[in-house]
C-alpha cells in the first residue's frame, strides 16, 4: 500500500484523553466524511472514479485513520496508484486540503463563514477570491465549485461538529505523518454551511449571451438571450459595470457577451425557480456596423 493513499483525522481534548470518543459524536462525522468524498468526486474527476472511503485498523489514542480506494477491482486499484492516474488522487487530496495545500478546509476557515467580497474568473481555470480583511487568493475553479456546493459544505460542517461537545477542543487532518490542517472549538462557526433554499443547486458555465436590453444601474438586471430563451441576469462583474457606468462600454443591437454565467435553481411552493448572475465578462463582442448602400 502506498502511504500517499492514507490520511488521518484527529479529535483531541480532555473528553478523549483515554483514547475513546462518544459514538454519537464520531458516527455522524464519519458519515459526513463519506458524503464529502462522494459529492466531491464528480466535481474533481471528469469521469467516474469509483473513489470510496475505508477505515483502517489499528486505531491510535485520540485518532483514527482512513484510506481512499478508487476501485473494487484490485487490478484497477493497483494500476491507479502506480500509473498516470496517480496524479488524479494527488489532485483530490490537494483540492480538499488533505495533503496540506490551500484547499477546501483551509478556504472555508479563511472565509470565516462569509461570502467573498470579490470573485474574478480567469481564463486559466483559476478564480481570484478576496474576503473582507484578507489578501486575495488565486484558486482552482474546482475548489471554488466545492466551496459553493451545499452538500459538500454541510458535510464539512458535520465533520467539525464534534468540537461543539464538551471536552473536544481540536480537530486535525494528518497526511504522511504531518498535521496538514488544524482548527479549534473557537473556529467552529466558520464552518457552518450557508443557508440554502429548498433543493438549491448552483452551476457555472462559460457561454455567450446576446444582449437584448442592457441596464445602466448597478442593481438592475440585464435582459439577455442564450439563443433559445430570454433571461434576466444580474451583472456581478464590478470592473465591467464600472466601464458601463463610465461610458467606456457602448452597446448596439446584436452585441454578444462572452461570460461566466451562474445559474441558481431551487424549489418554492413546489415550483422550480431559477436565478441568473453573470459573474465574469470575458469579452464584449460588438456587432459589425453595416454601411449604408447608396
Amino acid at each position: 500500500m502506498d502511504e500517499n493513499n492514507f490520511f488521518s483525522i484527529v479529535y483531541d481534548g480532555d473528553d478523549i484523553a483515554e483514547g475513546s470518543i462518544d459514538a454519537h459524536a464520531l458516527a455522524p462525522a464519519l458519515m459526513a466524511l463519506v458524503t464529502m468524498v462522494d459529492e466531491s468526486n464528480p466535481i474533481i474527476f471528469p469521469e467516474p472514479s469509483g473513489l470510496s472511503l475505508r477505515i483502517c485498523s489499528g486505531f491510535e489514542r485520540g485518532s483514527f485513520e482512513v484510506f481512499l480506494e478508487l476501485s473494487n477491482a484490485y487490478n484497477k486499484f493497483v494500476g491507479l496508484f502506480s500509473g498516470p492516474d496517480a496524479q488524479a488522487i494527488s489532485s483530490f487530496l490537494q483540492i480538499t486540503g488533505i495533503a496540506g495545500m490551500f484547499g477546501l478546509f483551509q478556504l472555508i476557515r479563511k472565509s470565516k463563514g462569509k461570502t467573498p467580497l470579490e470573485v474574478t474568473f480567469e481564463r486559466t481555470e483559476k478564480v481570484k477570491l478576496k474576503f473582507e480583511g484578507e489578501d486575495s487568493d488565486l484558486i482552482d475553479r474546482k475548489l471554488f465549485t466545492l466551496f459553493n456546493n451545499h452538500q459538500v459544505r454541510k458535510a464539512v460542517e458535520q465533520i467539525i461538529q464534534p468540537l461543539n461537545r464538551e471536552g473536544i477542543n481540536i480537530f486535525k487532518i494528518r497526511s504522511k505523518g504531518k498535521d496538514t490542517f488544524t482548527t479549534t472549538k473557537e473556529e467552529v462557526p466558520y464552518f457552518i454551511a450557508p443557508v440554502e433554499q429548498e433543493g438549491e443547486t448552483k452551476s457555472i458555465v462559460d457561454t455567450r449571451l446576446l444582449i437584448v436590453s442592457p441596464s445602466f444601474h448597478q442593481d438592475n438586471k440585464w435582459r439577455v438571450s442564450d439563443g433559445n430563451k430570454v433571461i434576466f441576469a444580474a451583472i456581478a462583474d464590478e470592473k465591467f459595470m464600472e466601464s458601463v457606468q463610465m461610458g467606456v462600454e457602448a452597446f448596439s443591437k446584436g452585441d454578444v457577451l462572452h461570460v461566466a454565467l451562474q445559474t441558481t435553481q431551487w424549489f418554492e411552493k413546489g415550483r422550480l425557480k431559477a436565478d441568473y448572475s453573470i459573474i465574469k465578462v470575458y469579452k464584449h463582442e460588438r456587432m459589425p456596423q453595416q454601411e449604408n448602400l447608396l
